[in-house]
């Protein structure tokens, strides 16, 4: 079951609500079939203590998450629940002031992108911390160890747009990854990074490897390995940030950034849509505007 590590000063916060004992926590984190492992106690600070919570809804991914968790207790609670406009669908259209161009040379290999754009508030230490937190709790427990879903979180200032999602070969491009000082081609990243080796079961073998770069040909990422150590490598005080996931489900591509979108917007982020403009049809068409809603509703009697 996935666990979390939350800030307890940046979690009360959230859920709008404290608990002043073990007791009452545990007996409200049922509501969200969650558990609490450990609570630091004083005398260190509420903005030092951290809070570990072993989440047990496996159908639930958006509760795998500090925002997620904070969210439904919060709802619970009040029976207030937030409204998210930033949304598309089929039946409503947003218009985008930010495109992704997806290139029919990732198609065979990681095909699937959704993305937006956050902005409005600095990034703390703890915030940074919970961001880092959430790409990986949803790339390894749902985004089955990033083979399904991979997160990426970009300095939107360094970017020129729009941004280019396609596919190359692993010796013809080289850069700077996150941990690293040199530029090395996507198959020494495979070999000789630690991310690199990880997860190089995921594209060993294919001739043609992701790659997400912006305008001028700087790269953003190489997914689902690694980050670029300067677009890539968010720091404290950012404000605006680009959060893309790649993967090849769509659903859970979409639904993944979904989660995020809204956790970004309960934190204090103004949410601002990607177009994401496809060179082949997908299940929700050819030109996708992100975050999109695409689940049905279900009418109960």
């Amino acid at each position: 079951m996935p666990k979390i590590e939350v800030n307890e000063e940046f979690f009360f916060q959230l859920a709008e609500q404290s608990w002043s004992n073990r007791e009452d926590l545990e007996r409200d984190l049922t509501i969200a079939k969650a558990e609490l492992d450990e609570w630091d106690s004083a005398p260190l600070e509420a903005s030092e203590r951290t809070i570990k919570i072993e989440l047990n809804d496996t159908n639930r991914p958006d509760l795998w998450t500090t925002a997620g968790l904070a969210r439904q207790l919060r709802i619970y609670r009040t029976r207030n629940y937030p409204s998210y406009r930033f949304f598309t669908s089929k039946e409503k259209n947003l218009d985008a002031s930010y495109r992704v161009v997806v290139e029919k040379t990732v198609r065979e290999v990681r095909p699937w992108i959704a993305c937006f754009v956050a902005k409005g508030k600095a990034i703390s230490d703890a915030l940074l911390r919970d961001m880092i937190q959430t790409q990986e709790k949803l790339a390894w427990n749902y985004g089955r160890k990033r083979k399904g879903v991979s997160i990426g979180i970009y300095r939107i200032g360094l970017i020129e747009w729009p941004v280019r999602y396609f596919g190359t070969k692993p010796d013809s491009v080289s850069f700077v990854p996150l941990q690293e000082t040199r530029s090395m081609t996507l198959s020494q990243i495979l070999k000789e990074h630690p991310k690199g080796i990880e997860y190089a079961s995921i594209l060993e073998g294919k001739p043609i490897h992701p790659l997400l770069t912006d305008s001028r040909g700087r790269v953003l990422s190489y997914p689902p390995i690694i980050n670029s150590a300067d677009i890539g490598a968010v720091q404290v005080g950012d404000s605006e940030v680009f959060i893309e996931v790649t993967g090849t489900d769509y659903p859970s591509v979409a639904l993944s950034a979904s989660i995020m979108a809204c956790d970004f917007y309960d934190i204090g982020f103004e949410i601002e849509n990607v177009r994401v403009d496809y060179e082949y049809e997908t299940p929700f068409g050819s030109s996708v505007v992100f975050p999109y809603y695409f689940q049905k509703g279900v009418e109960l009697s």
